[in-house]
């Protein structure tokens, strides 16, 4: 019966680490990535909360990117710039980010285009929402 037990342990532990790291990894472990902003700045909007709440003082540019990566791929994401004087990003600018998955890590910072490999800058096109 110990040995049951403590196979059924180690299997648990393993498995959950397994989902663990899957989820670290997917989530929070990046890959830079550049991207142009659109043409147009987004409307600036009122903040919410997630329970819906309105957030005073508070406002937000809603911006979908069209990143692509190091290794050439293209990945396509929404990022909201909030804050309570928050400045939009200026238009038709290269941006740098660390993108996971499935979120923005960190950035968009703008970049100068001699900081972008030309690998990269031949792949980015502007992206109208």
């Amino acid at each position: 019966m110990k040995k049951l037990l403590l196979t059924l342990g180690v299997l648990i532990i393993v498995v959950a680490g397994y989902f663990g790291y899957t989820y670290y990894a997917t989530t929070y472990r990046g890959i830079t990535a550049y991207a142009i902003t659109p043409n147009k700045v987004p409307e600036k909007t009122q903040t919410y909360s997630d329970s819906g709440e309105k957030i005073d003082g508070s406002f937000t540019y809603k911006y979908t990117f069209e990143f692509v990566k190091k290794n050439g791929e293209k990945e396509l994401m929404t990022y909201d710039l909030t804050g309570e004087n928050v400045k939009p990003l200026a238009p038709n600018t290269l941006v740098k980010a660390e993108i996971s998955k499935t979120r923005i890590i960190s950035g968009p910072n703008e970049v100068p285009q001699s900081e972008v490999p030309a690998k990269i800058l031949s792949e980015l096109e502007t992206f109208d929402e």
